[in-house]
């Protein structure tokens, strides 16, 4: 780790010592990272990374202070996607026959619920209860895969019309997603966006991703005029506006949930 970390300082500036680190020189090279495109979560985990090694020579008193203790990372101005408009959203439901059965409902997930790609894709069959519900939880076998925060670990009803295979409990829900091999569904959100998106000949626009598929979810949720508590109990973020349903009783009801997520669909739909 000391290692690439002073490699990666390196292209700054020569022979830069990494314990006399200050925060200029820590903003000088996030920015040349994204400069050269890598994704603020990139740039993000290798902070953190600059920041245990310094503190790491705090605690062992190779320097006096920790200078990287009170850095905040935020990204450079921009977007990383955006949500998709009405009429790409026609296109994509309009195209949806070029897609196998699988693909089809796992697309129509992510449209439907505004789940991350790798919640449904790492799913087994015993997630699915007779309810029509998604658990998603945190996994030991056969690949570890944890939620992306506190909030993420939450049950989403599917709405209306959309039935998920039926699966023994040690058999993936989307078996395309090759989840044993820790791929967590890239490979088929991939050759699912290459389809449509070819299919629905859209030009070529990088803030256009399969997780757009989410930021249009919320987006329907709120047109729907969902309110803002029960929306981030739906999508799990990690921030509540009111921490009610998550600090006392059980949270909202899987029909209140269910609820909403139907309106949402139904705008989407």
């Amino acid at each position: 780790t000391i290692k690439l970390v002073i490699r990666e300082l390196s292209h700054i500036r020569k022979n830069v010592n990494p314990l006399n680190l200050d925060e200029q020189q820590t903003w000088e090279w996030i920015r040349w990272q994204e400069g050269k495109g890598i994704r603020p979560t990139t740039v993000q985990s290798k902070v953190a990374m600059l920041q245990a090694l310094t503190k790491a020579a705090f605690v062992v008193k190779l320097i006096p202070d920790d200078p990287l203790s009170r850095l905040e990372y935020q990204s450079a101005p921009g977007q990383s996607y955006r949500s998709p408009t009405a009429e790409e959203y026609r296109l994509i439901w309009g195209n949806m026959d070029c897609l196998n059965k699988l693909d089809n409902l796992l697309l129509q997930t992510l449209m439907l619920t505004g789940m991350r790609l790798d919640e449904p894709a790492s799913r087994f069959g015993r997630h699915l209860d007779r309810e029509n519900t998604l658990s998603i939880e945190s996994l030991e076998e056969p690949t570890p895969w944890k939620p992306k925060n506190s909030g993420s670990i939450r049950k989403i009803p599917l709405p209306e019309g959309l039935l998920l295979p039926r699966t023994g409990n040690g058999e993936q829900i989307f078996s395309q997603c090759n989840y044993r091999s820790g791929k967590f569904g890239k490979t088929a959100s991939q050759r699912i966006k290459s389809k449509i998106w070819t299919a629905a000949q859209f030009p070529n626009d990088p803030l256009l991703v399969i997780h757009s598929l989410r930021a249009g979810f919320i987006d329907a949720l709120r047109t729907v005029q969902c309110p803002l508590e029960i929306e981030e109990a739906i999508v799990g973020h990690a921030k509540a506006q009111s921490k009610v349903h998550r600090e006392y009783g059980n949270g909202y009801p899987l029909e209140v949930k269910r609820e909403w997520v139907n309106k949402g669909a139904e705008v989407i739909r």
